[in-house]
């Protein structure tokens, strides 16, 4: 339900548009300063859009309004990102599937139709959103990235990373979902992090061999080691040690009183992890002393496991202990346990020392069966934590448990914790290109600032390799074939040239996703046969590749990407979280293509929170619907908000009570505004500029925002002229309208001059609005002015010089500062604003001209001000009442009831009405005929008549009186 008259008049103004097409007409104004480029950061159709949307969609559309004013061709292409896991997992979901398997028994066909038709599950709601916001993007020529064109120009990039030797295979521990069976990027990792509380272990690895004397006692010598994934505890095949680290062999008695044990750990951590024990140090070692030592496997699954060759680097360098420059004392004991198949450091060091390359758990998370006693187990279920410390208790090799808190990785979309897993991935070698992202960055104007070389330049100075490929069904397929003979491989980076060299005719229309990819065959130049790798390219490669993409570059458009009319974009604008995103892979994209950086300016914006400022979720039930608050209060005021409430990068909080206040205080007042002028446009208007103080004033005040608004936008700071419209608003209303009302209803030569100003003003500011409440500016814009058809199809204002008077803001701002300390002096004096006084004397303040002095008088409702000189700011208020001040307060009080009674009549400017006034004081008689003009004109009344009463309704000063009003007919 509308809780403001603005929604309706939205849709209103909706229907307008559409049926005279203002968007595509002001694509199609006169452009005299070129193209101005603006690239839309494509959403997934298959999920809802949310209030958040809002946000990032404001942003975006305010500068291409605003250029496009300023003379500027804005083309404005949306844009469908379609692959990748968030479209599969929705599929899955719906199928009731749990993984690939069910996937590939299903039918990578059947499986991908189902996703091509998933990714417009939303679609009417988006393009709903889209449209009741008046975010103008073009959606009938929206690239889509699973559309045959898109890809094409996809492979053409692949192609150019491969020509320029970026691209590469290797095997190395990557971060896997064991949900999805895939890996992911760094930039994906970076966005799926959650704090948990996992169950850590110290294990007890038993000497049987050891490379010093005391771990060769015939007391039991145990290393400690600590892991916060017990999970990985199977797969261990060496434990590390720092060679320069400090150890101790210390022996003390079990715990049980069964005899004498002795441990090893690191010296720092003895008094941490022995704290309370007794116990004797036997001897203190360095890490180099300690490597070389074997010790008995927790579990000795792995021999069962081992191919030929890694059997033999089992039995040669398998459970020993070895120096790793990894190893610190920060945490655990010291001593690191190595399971080489599932962490970095321990992956690096099995290289280094040849330690044996052996899976303990397949691709989805799951334990082999040679793996005893978990066989079959999932990794990532608690419970497992939980029977490996019952187990390794169980046959005393527990030294200790907890729980450990700390920030995990999961999947970004199906929330499952990652594993660290070693296998064969294709890369992109993006850290030979880091001084290079770094110098690309330096061109780029962020928003806010410290974006810059803060999170984004952190995350470029630690850049990595880029995990290209994903084994996975819908995406772009990645482009390259392997011989099944050779080591020959080629990619391929058009479709003409996949014609040309594939051995089979390729069905027309051709539709490069899998599986029908999958079926093409090369021919190698050894004879044998290439066949497509089975990966898919990274999600966000399709997003980053979009500059090209979207136009099928370099298959058409040369021209116009390369002079510069659709490359680079001059205005990109997302969340905060998509620097280690969207705008990373564009950035990595045209890096490593050798194009620059492929935008110029950017806004970074935070994330919308609810009003306790707690991340918006289902669960929390806190999630607030877009259409019902733009139902409420408008697309304008929601707008409104995300502009002002907070700066772009910092969180906004979304409070419904401040929206309402918001809309209220600015669109609100601003529509009384117009009204006011309503009632007196017809008095006519002067031509010539106006020489009352005021016009000057507020058309001084008028130019400074014209330039304030302009010179921020250019710098795309966005909330600072926003918010200053706002206060102008305010000054409009409650200063400049309320001062001039007398102005406007006296009807002469001084009301044509008011009049003129407003509309000025009106008109000027509808066309400062428009960027950012296009609606309201083009009431505005409409019922005050509307020489063209639309607001949106004017030129940005750039204010006549005429109207620069910073000297007349200045002595007006001493002005209002004159009349907060009379008002403020009034109160401490309990005087009513409404009756008049002689003086005020004010201190410390230089004497302002006659005009301003006026002003200030009338405000203040005081006959003379007297400046003295002072230290200090201060004013004397003169509390004498003569009669004659009395007298006028009368009238004061008397025109205030009268014009409450018309109001409350529902009276117009256009109903004249006689004014009754009862009174038994003689002082009332003789205040009307004082002043009875001014009363008459005040309250639009043809005449007034006195009567003798005895009622007393109202009272000043000791006089009552009552009133009465009747309409002339």
């Amino acid at each position: 339900m509308a809780k403001h008259p603005f929604p309706n008049q939205e849709k209103k103004r909706l229907a307008e548009w559409k049926k005279a097409d203002i968007f595509k007409k002001t694509l199609q104004k006169e452009a005299p300063k070129g193209h101005f480029v603006f690239y839309e950061g494509p959403p997934t159709a298959n999920g809802k859009p949310g209030i958040h949307h809002i946000e990032a969609r404001a942003f975006k559309d305010c500068i291409p309004r605003y250029k496009t004013m300023q003379g500027f061709r804005v083309e404005r292409k949306g844009g469908w990102d379609t692959h990748g896991l968030p479209v599969e997992i929705e599929v899955e979901k719906q199928l009731g599937f749990s993984g690939k398997k069910d996937i590939e028994e299903y039918g990578i066909e059947a499986f991908n139709a189902k996703c091509k038709e998933s990714v417009w599950k939303y679609l009417e709601e988006w393009q709903a959103l889209t449209e009741r916001m008046a975010y103008w993007v073009d959606l009938e020529n929206a690239y889509v990235t699973y559309k045959p064109e898109y890809i094409e120009s996809l492979w053409n990039v692949v192609k150019a990373f491969w020509d320029k030797g970026l691209v590469y295979k290797d095997y190395r521990v990557t971060p896997h979902c064991p949900r999805c069976s895939t890996s992911l990027s760094s930039h994906e990792l970076s966005q799926g992090y959650k704090d948990v509380k996992d169950l850590t272990i110290t294990a007890e690895f038993v000497v049987t061999n050891g490379s010093h004397e005391s771990l060769n006692s015939d007391i039991r010598t145990a290393i400690l080691a600590w892991t916060t994934t017990p999970w990985t505890l199977p797969g261990n095949v060496a434990l590390a040690v720092g060679s320069d680290i400090k150890y101790v062999v210390i022996e003390k008695n079990d715990e049980g009183g069964e005899g004498r044990f002795r441990f090893v750990l690191a010296k720092e951590k003895l008094e941490e992890i022995f704290e309370g024990s007794e116990y004797d140090i036997v001897t203190e070692i360095s890490g180099q002393d300690l490597v070389g030592t074997e010790y008995a496997p927790l579990y000795d699954v792995l021999r069962d496991l081992a191919d030929e060759e890694n059997l033999k680097k089992l039995e040669e360098n398998g459970y020993r202990v070895h120096a790793g420059d990894f190893v610190t004392t920060e945490d655990g004991t010291g001593v690191v346990h190595t399971a080489c198949m599932y962490g970095h450091d321990d992956f690096v060091l099995g290289n280094q020392i040849g330690l044996p390359k052996i899976h303990s758990l397949d691709l989805t998370g799951h334990y082999y069966d040679a793996v005893k006693p978990f066989a079959g187990r999932y990794v990532k279920d608690e419970e497992l934590a939980v029977d490996i410390i019952k187990d390794l208790a169980h046959r005393s090799l527990l030294f200790s448990k907890s729980k450990h808190e700390h920030s995990y990785p999961h999947c970004w979309r199906c929330k499952t914790g990652i594993v660290y897993y070693a296998k064969d991935s294709w890369y992109v070698r993006m850290t030979d290109l880091r001084d290079e992202l770094l110098k690309n960055n330096e061109t780029i104007h962020w928003e806010p600032s410290h974006i810059k070389d803060g999170r984004f330049g952190e995350w470029l100075r630690e850049v990595k390799d880029w995990a290209f490929s994903r084994e996975r069904f819908w995406g772009t397929p990645l482009p390259i074939w392997e011989c099944n003979s050779c080591d020959a491989r080629e990619c391929i980076g058009s479709y003409a040239e996949l014609r040309e060299k594939s051995t089979s005719k390729l069905a027309e229309p051709f539709d490069p996703h899998r599986p029908f990819v999958d079926d093409i065959e090369l021919s190698c130049e050894c004879g044998g046969t290439m066949k497509r790798v089975p990966d898919v390219c990274d999600v966000w490669f399709d997003s980053g590749a979009m500059p090209y993409a979207q136009w099928h570059y370099p298959f058409e458009n040369s021209d116009r990407f390369e002079s510069g009319e659709i490359y680079p974009a001059d205005y990109i604008s997302e969340a905060i979280d998509q620097t280690r995103g969207w705008f990373y892979t564009l950035l990595a994209v045209s890096t490593a293509l050798g194009n620059g950086a492929p935008y110029r300016n950017v806004i970074c914006l935070g994330h919308l929170l609810d009003a306790n400022g707690k991340k918006m979720s289902k669960s929390l039930g806190n999630i607030v619907d877009p259409n019902e608050m733009m139902e409420s209060y408008g697309a304008d005021a929601v707008r409104w908000y995300m502009y002002t409430i907070t700066q772009p990068g910092e969180s906004k909080r979304f409070d419904e009570k401040i929206l309402d206040e918001m809309t209220r205080k600015v669109f609100a007042i601003l529509t009384n505004v117009r009204s006011f002028y309503d009632l007196y446009k017809d008095v006519g208007e002067m031509s010539e500029p106006s020489a009352h103080v005021l016009d000057k004033w507020i058309l001084a005040k008028l130019h400074a925002l014209i330039a304030y608004t302009t010179e921020h936008m250019d710098s795309y700071k966005i909330t600072e002229p926003v918010r200053e419209i706002g206060e102008f608003i305010t000054e409009l209303s409650t200063w400049y309208v309320r001062r001039s009302r007398d102005r406007f209803k006296d009807g002469g030569e001084d009301a044509m001059y008011a009049v003129a100003t407003l509309k000025t003003v009106l008109t000027e500011l509808s066309k400062l609005m428009a960027p950012f409440a296009p609606f309201f500016a083009e009431e505005l814009y409409l019922s005050v002015s509307g020489e063209k058809e639309s607001v949106h199809l004017e030129d940005w204002p750039n204010g006549p010089h005429e109207w620069e008077n910073a000297e007349i803001i200045k002595h007006m701002q001493l002005t209002r500062q004159l009349v907060t300390l009379g008002l403020e002096a009034r109160e401490t004096e309990k005087v009513n604003v409404r009756q008049p006084l002689g003086s005020i004397t004010i201190h410390g303040m230089e004497a302002l001209n006659d005009e301003l002095i006026d002003v200030a008088k009338d405000e203040l409702n005081i006959k003379k001000i007297v400046f003295e000189s002072g230290e200090e700011l201060s004013a004397d208020l003169d509390t004498t009442l003569t009669p004659e001040l009395i007298r006028e307060g009368v009238i004061r009080e008397m025109i205030r009831r009268t014009n409450s009674m018309r109001k409350n009549a529902d009276l117009t400017i256009e109903d004249r009405i006689v004014l009754s006034v009862a009174s038994d004081s003689k002082e009332v008689t003789k205040a009307i005929e004082e002043h009875k003009d001014d009363l008459l004109q005040s309250v639009l009344a043809d005449d007034v008549q006195i009567e003798d009463s005895a009622d007393e309704s109202y009272e000043v000063q000791g006089i009552t009186f009552s009133i009465s009003i009747e309409k002339v007919m």
